[in-house]
């Protein structure tokens, strides 16, 4: 307890007077005259132990009204800030959740609006001059700069509802970095939110010199039932390819859900529709199967019906499936590369899906290596530095490359080339035949393959195949071996490509694998298994950029514009160069849900589908005692929270600022014992 005014405090010296009373007892005697001794005996005897107790009491009555009274007019309170001297210059800045899960009902009304009508009063309730400062989610740049009172009162009535969600501790240290021109300045943080556990990280708060106060708005009980995420069980897409779609509802409420419906839409149309059931408090993953029946963007929405929320009833899916792959098979002019070449040739030469190019390695365009899916290495003599790097990058961006060693080469050049992707190097070779014994029917690579595995299948045999070594920090996957466990074929991945990695050359010694009926689905499913992965959806307000695909014509003279598809908004996004080709940043130019195609020269080039952030799903929220637990764990000395929200800030300020002011109690004490003393001598007799 501090005082305001501690100079008062003489005052309690006072005290002496009733104790000087009571010592001299300064009481006159009046004379009684009387003829008759026996009217002595009417007289009542009083007790002199009764009447010190009575004499006692009175003179406590007495001191601790004066003392009471002292300490009323020295002010007292309880300091909110105990170890930290406030500034007389003060920077008041008050975050507005203004978030989805604001649009909540309470018993005052809609939880943002209540939020900006206490803003304002919190504005009202500081001396004017006071510089203020603005925080929503939307982290807009002019409300970096300080306000007077009526221009935070207008940015205040602009406030709207926002789909970008972001933690607690975001705007605090941002606040709290800013500096300001004048030291001598306290800043205030007002946080005016239902405080949803997902944002709420005060674990986070990197600076303790902030007076933080919280002031949690309840809503009303109410139950969400949300799609949390979507994904699909093979990121890469192709034509006529079997898609398995994920999808994870979460129930926020306390009541079980049975048999409700699941859709997907695809391409406006209905592709695929299941039931679901979820109990209360819990979640369940849930799967949609179906084709891609067509090439070109595929544009999705997978939907489910729930009130009054109704923001994350839908997730938009968008990817693109290619109309053909495109390989390229590179040879030389020995006889084992040519070989090599007819067995390719002849497996896609009718297949309208995969188009094979072939180019000598003396004429090969290194340039034009990343146009293609796959590049097929057909026993190559030797590699140029220019052409490894070509390659290199190829595969960084999505490329797969396929080595069939040639024997006539030296180890050294094969090395080389499996030095850039980080592969598992070549270590010397193996004369003796070797069956090929073991397939790994566990991968996704050979999944669906074979409609009957056999326990000793008979596969082909390898005239003499490559020994390589084993490096445990290689990530690389075995899917064909010998008999004597050496591999056949293995895959690593480098970045968004791949690497795929025969032991043994592609040639007329080794026919048997070429005319086995394992050599078909192997190859194939390498060009297949050569789509680059694509991310289906971007979350609002944090997915700010997007890398065109490499494969796209695209007119760097010409703009490159965003739109919002069953919409008439268009906005032109910044255009950069990056490691993957053409970057676009449209920073928070999006802030819908749906779906967005990116267009040059007026035709499409790709799409893009964005959906909102689902913390703003999950309704679980902090009530008072769990932040005040918080603050003491955390001990954020300098925290205070406002539990009285319905009543007017300014009633409330005084106390925020000064203290729990206790003036009023000792004045009621003071009256108290006046009162006592009253009483006693009054009816003591």
């Amino acid at each position: 307890m501090k005082f305001l005014f501690p100079t008062f405090l003489f005052a309690l010296f006072t005290i002496a007077i009733p104790i000087i009373i009571h010592l001299f007892s300064f009481r006159q005697y009046k004379t009684v005259y009387f003829s008759n001794v026996s009217f002595l005996k009417n007289i009542k005897k009083e007790s002199k132990k009764k009447s010190r107790i009575k004499q006692l009491l009175l003179l406590i009555a007495r001191i601790l009204t004066i003392i009471f009274l002292v300490f009323a007019f020295s002010q007292p309170y309880i300091p909110t800030h105990r170890d930290t001297k406030k500034q007389a210059n003060q920077l008041v800045a008050v975050y507005i959740d203004n978030s989805f899960s604001m649009n909540a009902l309470s018993e005052q009304g809609q939880l943002l609006e209540v939020a900006r009508n206490k803003a304002v009063e919190i504005c009202l309730a500081y001396p004017a001059g006071t510089k203020f400062r603005l925080f929503t989610n939307d982290l807009e740049p002019k409300h970096q700069h300080n306000l007077n009172r009526e221009q935070f009162i207008q940015e205040v009535a602009k406030v709207q509802t926002s789909p970008i969600v972001i933690p607690f501790s975001l705007v605090y240290n941002r606040f709290a970095t800013q500096k300001e021109e004048e030291a001598a300045t306290d800043k205030n943080l007002y946080f005016i939110s239902d405080f949803q556990r997902t944002i709420t990280d005060l674990e986070n708060f990197s600076d303790e010199t902030i007076f933080s106060y919280y002031l949690p708005l309840v809503p009303n009980e109410v139950a969400n039932l949300y799609i949390d995420s979507v994904w699909v069980e093979v990121p890469a897409h192709r034509l006529n390819q079997e898609e398995n779609l994920f999808v994870r509802i979460k129930n926020s409420s306390n009541q079980d859900y049975s048999n409700l419906p699941l859709k997907l839409y695809l391409n406006d149309s209905i592709k695929s529709i299941t039931n679901y059931s979820v109990t209360a408090q819990n979640e369940i993953t849930a799967s949609l199967k179906y084709n891609n029946n067509s090439s070109g963007s595929q544009l999705g929405k997978i939907e489910i019906t729930d009130y009054p929320f109704t923001h994350d009833n839908n997730w938009f899916i968008s990817y693109f499936v290619e109309s053909n792959l495109k390989a390229l098979a590179i040879y030389n002019d020995n006889s084992d590369s040519k070989e090599g070449l007819n067995y390719i040739s002849a497996l896609f030469e009718n297949d309208d899906y995969i188009k094979l190019d072939k180019m000598n390695a003396k004429s090969i365009k290194t340039s034009k290596l990343g146009d293609y899916n796959t590049i097929f290495l057909l026993n190559l003599e030797n590699f140029t530095s220019g052409f490894l790097n070509e390659l290199k990058n190829a595969v960084k961006n999505g490329t797969s490359v396929v080595l069939f060693p040639g024997n006539r080469n030296t180890p050294e050049f094969n090395n080389l080339l499996l030095s850039q992707f980080n592969a598992n190097k070549i270590v010397g070779a193996d004369t003796t035949k070797q069956k090929i014994s073991g397939i790994d029917f566990g991968n996704n690579f050979y999944k669906d393959v074979f409609r009957k595995r056999e326990k000793n299948p008979v596969l082909p045999e390898i005239t003499e195949h490559l020994k390589f070594g084993e490096n445990i920090r290689t990530s690389e996957s075995r899917l064909l071996w010998f008999q004597n466990s050496d591999k056949a074929l293995s895959v690593i991945n480098y970045e968004m490509g791949k690497l795929w990695v025969f032991a043994f050359p592609l040639e007329k010694r080794n026919e048997a694998f070429a005319r086995d009926i394992i050599f078909v689905p192997t190859i194939y499913n390498i060009v297949l298994n050569s789509l680059p992965a694509q991310k289906i959806s971007f979350t609002v307000g944090k997915n700010t950029f997007f890398d065109l695909p490499k494969n796209k014509n695209i007119n760097l003279s010409s703009t490159i514009e965003i739109e919002k598809l069953n919409d008439s908004e268009i906005f032109i996004p910044a255009k950069t160069s990056s490691v993957n080709g053409i970057r676009i940043e449209f920073s928070n130019q999006i802030t819908d849900a749906g779906h967005y195609s990116i267009k040059n020269d007026n035709s499409v080039i790709s799409t893009m589908a964005f959906n909102f952030d689902r913390k703003e799903s999950d309704l679980r929220y902090y009530n008072n005692s769990e932040l005040k637990d918080k603050f003491e764990i955390l001990q954020l000395k300098n925290a205070s929270l406002i539990t009285d929200v319905e009543s007017n800030f300014s009633e409330v300020f005084d106390e925020l600022q000064n203290g729990k002011q206790l003036w009023k109690i000792f004045i009621l004490l003071a009256l108290f014992f006046i009162l006592i003393e009253v009483l006693i001598a009054r009816f003591w007799k």
